[in-house]
Parts: C-alpha cells; structure tokens; sequence
C-alpha cells in the first residue's frame, strides 16, 4: 500500500498526475469526490482532483505504470467499469507543457496525446503524417503534439484517427487543463 509520506521524503515517492481515460461521457460516471475519498483511502497522500474529466494529482510511491495498474483496479472495481489510467510524474507534466511546439491562438485547440510509450507515438505519428493536411501533429518521447481548429478536435482527420485506435492507450487533454493541473500541483 502507498505510504502517506511525502513525495521525495524518502527517496521512492513522487509527485503525479493519473490520467483516467473516458470517464464521465459515454455512460461510465465517476464522481471526483468520491473518487478522491477512494483514493486517500486506500492510502494515497494529498490527493486532489480537478474538472471532472478524470483528472487526479496524487502522491505515490513506486513505478508510475505499477502505480496505474493499481490505480486500474481500485478504480475499476468502485465504480464498475474497465479502467484505464496513466500515471504521469508532475515533473514530465511540466516539461509536456513546456514542449508545446506550436503557437497558440484562439481558434486553435492545443493538445498533448499521453501515450504509454515511444512505440505507439512513433506509430500514430507515422500515421498522423499520412493524414490529409490540417493538423499540426508533433511526437516527442512518449507524447504527440496537436493543433486543431476549434469546433473540429472530433471531425478532424487526426482526432477520426485517435478515436479508432482504442488500443494501445492514448488519453488526450488541453494544454489549458495541464496548466491547471500544475497550478493545483
């Protein structure tokens, strides 16, 4: 079980952001306070959530994919759906909003694509390049870069593309959200 110590007290507990996937659409309702009290409960230290789109910061001790898994299976059990979360320490948070290589503007939505590793970055970027043009997609490690036109994230040949690959897992959020998150951080 997670300690309540302190990220870095210690040496193994970090900082994170677990990113759940489709929640609150589609049927699947997971409300955040309950989802807070079920995570701090189950031993997890400064819990918090933000929006209601799944956004949760934490403190943890291990590997953030054993503390996903983990993650995985208390929240899919709760709440009776087959989770999916990815745990991100805050740090790598900051450096993806960092990297953001294109520039902002009101009619464009800007986003970073989590995925669970480089090999499936590499595989939807090799895609994203045989799209027709209109989106801005950028791969870096074990995230994607994208630029949409407001009003067109759903309809927009990368988003038609994200939306058909269920597997491996991919979980997308704004770069205003992120700047939230690290705010509440």
């Amino acid at each position: 079980m997670p300690s309540k110590a302190s990220p870095g007290t210690d040496g193994s507990g970090m900082r994170a952001v677990a990113l759940l996937r489709g929640i609150n659409v589609g049927g699947v309702r997971v409300p955040m306070a309950e989802l807070q009290g079920l995570l701090a409960d189950a031993g997890y230290a400064n819990v918090k959530t933000l929006l209601a789109s799944g956004n949760v910061l934490l403190d943890a001790d291990g590997k953030p994919a054993d503390v996903a898994q983990r993650l995985e299976k208390l929240v899919g059990e709760r709440f009776a759906y087959p989770a999916r979360i990815l745990v991100v320490p805050i740090e790598e948070v900051a450096a993806a909003v960092d990297g953001y290589p294109f520039e902002a503007a009101d009619d464009l939505h800007s986003y970073v694509v989590f995925t669970e590793d480089a090999a499936t970055t590499a595989e939807l970027a090799a895609e994203a390049a045989q799209l027709p043009e209109g989106d801005r997609v950028a791969a870096s490690g074990s995230l994607l870069y994208w630029s949409v036109a407001v009003g067109s994230t759903l309809d927009s040949p990368f988003g038609k593309l994200l939306a058909k690959k269920r597997a491996p897992f991919t979980t997308t959020r704004n770069i205003r959200t992120l700047q939230k998150i690290l705010a509440a951080g």
